[in-house]
């Protein structure tokens, strides 16, 4: 998996925890499943671009944090 990948999901992750939202919450509200946010949080599966899109809705995430994210990196 390459790096910016990696970092897509660690920001994703970090807000997410910054929310105190449960996975089972963020699937709810993203539209995602469960069992695929589960496997896209833990690496076990990448995430498309419609999948971070909706998190980044969810969550206000915008193009600038994944930015940042990869330049801290």
């Amino acid at each position: 998996m390459n790096e910016a990948k990696k970092d897509c999901v660690a920001v994703v992750e970090q807000r997410r925890e910054e929310y105190g939202m449960t996975i089972k919450a963020l699937a709810r509200k993203s539209g995602i499943e469960e069992a695929v946010l589960y496997n896209i949080l833990s690496r076990r599966r990448r995430m498309q671009a419609s999948e971070m899109i909706a998190l980044s809705a969810v969550l206000g995430l915008t193009l600038d944090d994944y930015r940042e994210a990869g330049e801290s990196a």
